[in-house]
């Protein structure tokens, strides 16, 4: 991986980061299926000038290749669903924390259970690494169904393990489509899901009347955060595998959870700070190199 490509993956992260303070500004303004719906058809409708620009072929070559892109719409529509959703009731540090830190231990830990991944014990110390750490941002001390959901957290921790599994459906198109072209499918397939459901809802047309802090919420999260963040990721995922691209979004948790200090005066909990800690070096142990061969399990 060259230096270039390395700081643009940093820097879509960081982007990711402050999507979630961005998305919580307007997580309440109108229901969620509309809001996603916006998101997603600004989103497709910026991906286009990519494909002329780059000069990037939009058309797939086999059926597989629209069964999955029909399938990573459908999931990644969940993953916006749940975002939302948490976002509503929930912290934008916390969740971003939350869910960027259990990403790549969810993906890794899925890819070993489907592709059957041998794993060493630094691996395994890892995972339970990551799972004490997640606990800790959860607060388990204080778990019940009313937290869970009165915080967030539910949502939060679906938006994990959908994310994994999108992250691998993205790894499974690398070599037959441009990651661009998978975005674009991706956004068009969500758009039309999210029409379905929120064409007749009162507030679908009267986002045009929203402020100028609106529309420039929705720009950021389709532009910067989605077209140019998403896209840089699924460069990732096809190009070093989903386990090693999901390891960069190690980066995120500090950049929302400084962003929502800044933006939203969010207040700093020590349990998230302790967590994400711990679940960031489960990522460590999970995916750097070794020198000396460990035996596996």
């Amino acid at each position: 991986m060259n230096l270039k490509f390395l700081l643009l993956l940093v820097l879509a992260m960081v982007s990711w980061g402050i999507s979630w303070p961005i998305g919580k500004m307007i997580a309440g303004t109108v229901p969620v299926s509309v809001l996603v719906f916006w998101r997603f058809l600004a989103t497709f409708l910026s991906v286009i000038p990519l494909l002329v620009v780059m000069r990037i072929p939009f058309l797939l070559k086999t059926g597989k290749d629209y069964w999955n892109v029909l399938v990573g719409g459908i999931i990644y529509t969940f993953y916006n669903q749940f975002f939302f959703m948490g976002l509503k009731n929930g912290l934008p540090g916390a969740g971003g924390v939350l869910v960027t830190t259990l990403n790549p231990i969810v993906t890794f830990f899925i890819v070993v259970l489907v592709q059957k991944k041998r794993i060493s014990k630094r691996q395994v110390i890892g995972l339970f690494f990551g799972f004490i750490g997640g606990l800790v941002i959860l607060q388990v001390w204080k778990i019940s169904i009313d937290y869970l959901l009165l915080s967030g957290n539910l949502f939060f921790l679906l938006c994990s393990f959908v994310w994994a599994i999108l992250s691998l459906n993205s790894q499974s198109t690398g070599k037959s489509m441009s990651p661009v072209t998978y975005s674009f499918y991706v956004y068009a397939v969500g758009s039309v899901i999210e029409l379905l459901f929120c064409f007749n809802d009162p507030s679908f047309w009267k986002v045009w009347d929203m402020g100028f802090s609106f529309w420039a919420s929705i720009f950021y999260l389709t532009v910067i955060s989605t077209t140019f963040g998403t896209t840089v990721y699924f460069y990732a995922a096809t190009r070093l595998g989903s386990e090693i691209a999901s390891s960069f979004i190690f980066i995120v948790p500090l950049s929302a959870y400084l962003s929502s200090f800044l933006i939203l005066n969010e207040v700093i909990q020590i349990p998230v700070i302790i967590g994400g800690s711990l679940a960031i070096l489960a990522v460590y142990l999970i995916n750097s190199k070794q020198k000396k061969k460990e035996p596996n399990l």
